[in-house]
């Protein structure tokens, strides 16, 4: 992948100059790179995502791209919401980029589309709030054509890669992969029924909403995060406080890189061991999930999969819950035990303080735990 990037940086301008048709750089972007992003993608999410390459269509573009589309979203870069590479027309850089397709903000919204679509990013970024491991910093392609500066305003997040600077292909694959998971994350939030129709809404959303701003996400993104994030459940009589946290927090609570904490969190709601709810468009979880996480990231180092780790966990809960149970029978036994001693006690101190003869404190406390005795046998 590493190489494949530096191999357009360097020879796509030399190239422009030169026919389109036929030319061997524009064939090894539509099929070589679109291929290799294609295994690195399906090697985590297989058949799920769809990989284009773009040089130009009948002649060169001003910026070449690289795009990942969720199938469930949409399969080119005219609508939705997608990952992308986006190499800037000097060549003088590549960005990985969360954007979105300019050319359905400039079919809907016309002259207002250049709004709107910055106007989307910004409320993306709203819902997805800060992540430490990419910018949201505006990215900039220096290209002269509508289409550059459209997916300039539609960027979300991303991570860019100076000439000369590019990483290797793990940091290459990792940086992919946790731009997806965050793909995700936003297609989970959204859904995927009407993407059009929902996008329209959040735009709306965002712009009623008085405290939403580019500033003031700026400044929010500034602020520390409170440490818990609480939410009030209402019952019949009265009101119980239920506290939660962000992924951000269990990931710093388990010592867990984020994007680990999140594929560790999806596996274990998916196995039903614990479960997130989503509050004002950001996933919260349970208290619990810290532990649950560091223990997961453990065991995947000792099982041979994750599935094997997930049962580890489940297995151990379960007999867990099976060792408590034995231990309440076991406390109910005692209890009624130290019950029937109490009863058996003041039957027979009730016995010496009635009888005329006398025998002795000692010999009735004796005659106690003698009867116990009896009826056990």
């Amino acid at each position: 992948m590493q190489e494949a990037i530096n191999r357009i940086l360097d020879k796509y301008l030399i190239e422009k100059r030169k026919e389109f048709a036929q030319n061997r750089l524009a064939h090894f972007i539509r099929s070589d790179v679109s291929g290799i992003v294609q295994a690195m993608v399906d090697s985590e999410y297989p058949g799920k995502f769809k990989v284009s390459a773009s040089p130009g269509q009948g002649q060169w573009a001003e910026i070449p791209w690289i795009g990942i589309f969720d199938k469930d979203i949409t399969e080119s870069p005219r609508h939705g919401y997608f990952v992308m590479y986006i190499f800037t027309a000097d060549m003088s850089a590549v960005y990985l980029s969360l954007n979105q397709g300019w050319l359905f903000f400039k079919d809907t919204f016309g002259a207002e589309a250049k709004e709107k679509i910055a106007t989307a990013a910004e409320a993306y970024r709203r819902i997805l709030r800060v992540d430490e491991n990419y910018d949201y910093d505006t990215i900039t392609l220096r290209a002269d054509g509508e289409l550059g500066i459209g997916y300039e305003l539609g960027h979300v997040y991303g991570k860019k890669y100076e000439k000369g600077m590019v990483p290797g292909d793990e940091a290459l694959k990792r940086d992919l992969l946790g731009m997806i998971a965050l793909y995700q994350r936003l297609m989970e939030i959204i859904g995927t029924e009407s993407p059009e129709q929902k996008i329209k809404e959040i735009i709306s959303e965002h712009e009623a909403s008085s405290e939403v701003t580019a500033a003031s996400f700026m400044d929010e993104a500034k602020r520390p995060a409170q440490s818990v994030v609480p939410e009030i459940v209402r019952s019949d009589n009265q009101s119980v406080e239920v506290n939660f946290l962000t992924l951000q927090e269990v990931s710093e609570k388990s010592a867990v890189p984020t994007e680990k904490t999140r594929k560790y969190l999806d596996e274990l709601e998916r196995a039903g061991i614990c479960s997130s709810s989503i509050v004002e468009g950001e996933r919260l979880f349970p208290l619990n999930c810290p532990e649950l996480v560091s223990r997961l990231d453990t065991l995947s180092y000792e099982k041979p999969t994750l599935e094997d780790a997930i049962k580890v966990i489940k297995e151990g809960d379960e007999m867990d819950l099976k060792k408590l149970k034995d231990l309440e029978e076991k406390v109910d036994k005692l209890s009624k035990s130290m019950d029937s001693l109490s009863s058996q006690f003041s039957s027979h101190v009730a016995k010496y303080h009635s009888t005329t003869e006398k025998k002795g404190f000692c010999y009735h406390f004796k005659e106690a735990f003698r009867s116990i005795g009896k009826k056990k046998s």
